[in-house]
């Protein structure tokens, strides 16, 4: 064909929906007729290679495409990424000082589009909290993001939902939510009175925000009465830590289970509805690549784009030494050691997964999406 532009759209399609993300954007860059063909919509996110994501001692963050060794400075709104979300999208952070008072502002953040979305005010939802009134009166007490989670892509849906859990009162977290077009937060009412326990995981499953708090009991929101509801109490409870995680239309419930033979994981199924847990001996042709803000699955098939990863293992993140107590893993209050590990669930042996970025930190894995 004398004209590469008159390729028909479905074949130009099925062309884009192949490629990863870096050659996804350039491909839409080689005239009208291709970038017509690799819109948002044709990206599948869920069929290509993670990435990582690196942000060190306030400096702008990186993403590295560990299977093809390339490394890309993020130019973010913010100096410090503090949390992350499947979807593609992380939370920045930026500190200004006002009145020799230090200022955190934040903003909702895609480093693919780059596209930045200023949430609410966090001072006004201080000022009116009617679950932690004590707070009120704090006037220098500055809430602090921990979890993020997103109902679907900003890029991609006019109507979505954001949902934070922020640092509270002694050791219990705080929660609220707000949907698109709305100007101010909804605090959440927990489902224990007072809260007892700081949420460790939050994610977005199945339409339901979902929280793990370190007492391992799993409760979702009711957004009409902005309050969360108890589903059950985690049974099986191990010496590690536990990631909440979407898998194949499940949620699952993955325990790092640190003992003298090093991090196994045993993995469970939860229901919801029955508010019951069942241990899964094998993820098939899934693997599931977990961290302490954001974990998530990717699915292994004809279509998919995953050089250097396997099916059936989990990729995480060691974070800790063997002398780190419990309580200090749930508050994330220890990163003086990190390593990306693979677990196998088929011989139950960890290696260390190695690329060729060669970064001394291990960064957090990271999905990009529009």
């Amino acid at each position: 064909m004398a004209n590469w532009e008159e390729l028909p759209q479905e074949i130009l399609k099925l062309i884009a929906q192949r490629l990863a993300i870096e050659d996804f954007v350039a491909f839409g860059a080689v005239c009208t007729s291709w970038l017509s063909a690799a819109t948002k919509e044709t990206y599948d996110a869920n069929s290509k290679a993670p990435w990582l994501l690196t942000n060190m001692y306030e400096q702008m963050p990186e993403i590295c495409s560990p299977s093809r060794g390339r490394t890309y400075p993020v130019d973010s709104w913010g100096t410090k990424v503090m949390t992350l979300s499947p979807p593609g999208w992380v939370l920045a952070l930026r500190k200004r000082e006002v009145r020799s008072y230090m200022v955190k502002e934040y903003r909702i953040f895609n480093p693919l589009s780059r596209v930045s979305i200023k949430p609410p005010n966090l001072e006004k939802l201080r000022r009116d909290s009617l679950v932690r009134p004590m707070l009120r009166f704090r006037l220098l007490f500055t809430p602090i993001i921990e979890r993020m989670a997103l109902s679907s892509s900003p890029s991609l849906s006019r109507s979505y939902a954001v949902m934070i859990s922020l640092n509270g009162e002694g050791r219990s977290s705080w929660l609220a939510f707000y949907r698109s077009g709305e100007d101010a937060w909804r605090e959440v009412s927990p489902a224990t009175h007072p809260p007892s326990s700081s949420v460790v995981q939050l994610i977005y499953y199945n339409g339901l925000f979902v929280a793990l708090d370190v007492k391992l009991h799993v409760t979702t929101l009711n957004e009409g009465e902005s309050r969360m509801e108890s589903r059950l109490v985690l049974e099986q409870k191990f010496e590690g830590c536990p990631y909440l995680v979407e898998c194949s239309g499940s949620l699952l419930v993955a325990w790092d289970t640190t003992g003298a033979e090093g991090n196994r994981f045993r993995v469970f199924n939860v229901d919801l509805e029955k508010g019951t847990e069942e241990e899964v001996k094998s993820l098939g042709k899934a693997s599931l690549f977990l961290d302490k803000n954001s974990s998530f699955s990717m699915n292994f098939d004809a279509a998919s784009c995953l050089a250097g990863f396997k099916p059936n293992h989990i990729y995480f993140t060691d974070y800790f030494t063997d002398f780190t107590p419990n309580y200090i893993r749930f508050l994330d209050l220890a990163n003086d050691k990190t390593e990306k590990k693979i677990y196998s669930m088929d011989s139950g042996k960890v290696e260390t997964y190695s690329d060729v970025i060669g970064h001394g930190h291990a960064g957090q894995w990271f999905r990009p999406n529009f």
